[in-house]
């Protein structure tokens, strides 16, 4: 185990640009507790950052950026899905540091200009749309643009083609532990309970609180099983141990993994999920989305009706963001 000094320390050797609006709240959810006959629910707003509408891709590219800079890239290629929060927020972070951003959406053609789609536009995206079946060969059409560019003597950053992109979210996890352990402690918080998105902020948070020597149990929510958790998350946890000189790793022994709220496939809504949104927004004025934060808080609500969470648990329900995509699901919403 090492202090949060030695945390910070360590965490402090990465190149860092400090934008995000931090730290962001972990608030009580009164009237959830009330309904659900809990005095324990707590979210943690990750969807407070700021970058164009926040979410925790905000914490990342704090990391991501500096990285891009200094290696003397000066264009971003990324390659998301229509509904993806994470390519608006790479748009948006690539404005603030004056980088060119192609993105490649896959499934998008003949899309609604609705959501994130439509921030990617207002944010002066060169936006690339596939079709179905054309997103098969996506990161092959991304290859090609990026040699292109660099036939035009400019250096392209393929995000698919990096190994950062897939630890900097643990990265700058890790360093988030210390903004929440202070919460926690502060508001007299025992029994920790984490839900999030099964992915890598999650894994993050649960290689500083090993490291930390903190008892905090975890459950991941999975949202999509394209890509695998163990190419996503898994196969890189003793590189980033490692990177970041750590005692203790990340395991699935560390979490559970519920794998049944990915229902038909990525940015299919479903029954449940909407009658949570609809639950949260209409008890507490806050919203999630329908293919992140939303079925995270629907397996919340699931466990809790089903007494599969501790008594003693104080749950802290990790509030990613992704909030724009609600709006490209508004007739299913309000039918």
């Amino acid at each position: 185990m090492i202090t949060e000094n030695e945390l910070a320390k360590k965490i402090s050797k990465f190149s860092r640009s400090t934008f995000a609006h931090l730290p962001t709240p972990l608030e009580r959810l009164n009237l959830l507790s009330s309904d659900l006959n809990r005095n324990d629910i707590w979210v943690k707003r990750e969807d407070t950052t700021g970058l164009a509408f926040g979410g925790n891709k905000a914490r990342h590219y704090e990391f991501e950026m500096p990285h891009i800079l200094e290696s003397g890239y000066d264009v971003i290629i990324n390659i998301m899905d229509y509904y993806s929060n994470n390519a608006r927020m790479t748009a948006a972070a690539a404005n603030k540091f004056g980088i060119t951003y192609v993105l490649i959406l896959k499934n998008a053609k003949g899309k609604s200009k609705q959501g994130n789609r439509l921030l990617d536009e207002l944010l002066g995206s060169e936006i690339h749309l596939l079709d179905t079946e054309e997103s098969k060969d996506a990161l092959e059409y991304g290859k090609t643009l990026a040699k292109n560019l660099i036939k035009s003597e400019k250096k392209p950053y393929l995000l698919q083609e990096h190994r950062f992109p897939e630890i900097v979210g643990t990265i700058a996890y890790v360093n988030a532990t210390l903004e929440l352990r202070e919460q926690i402690k502060s508001k007299g918080i025992e029994n920790v309970h984490i839900y999030g998105v099964a992915g890598r902020s999650l894994c993050g948070l649960i290689l500083g609180a090993k490291n930390l020597g903190l008892d905090w149990k975890f459950t991941g929510v999975m949202v999509t099983d394209d890509p695998n958790l163990d190419s996503y998350i898994f196969n890189n946890a003793e590189y980033v141990k490692d990177l970041i000189d750590l005692e203790y790793t990340y395991s699935r022994d560390d979490l559970v993994i519920k794998d049944q709220y990915i229902g038909e496939g990525y940015g299919i809504l479903t029954p449940s999920v909407k009658s949570t949104i609809l639950k949260l927004a209409r008890l507490e004025g806050l919203f999630v989305d329908p293919n992140y934060s939303g079925p995270v808080l629907n397996a919340i609500i699931d466990d809790i009706e089903n007494d599969h969470i501790n008594e003693n648990d104080n749950i802290v329900f990790l509030h990613t963001g992704g909030l724009p995509s609600i709006f490209s699901y508004a007739e299913e919403l309000t039918s």
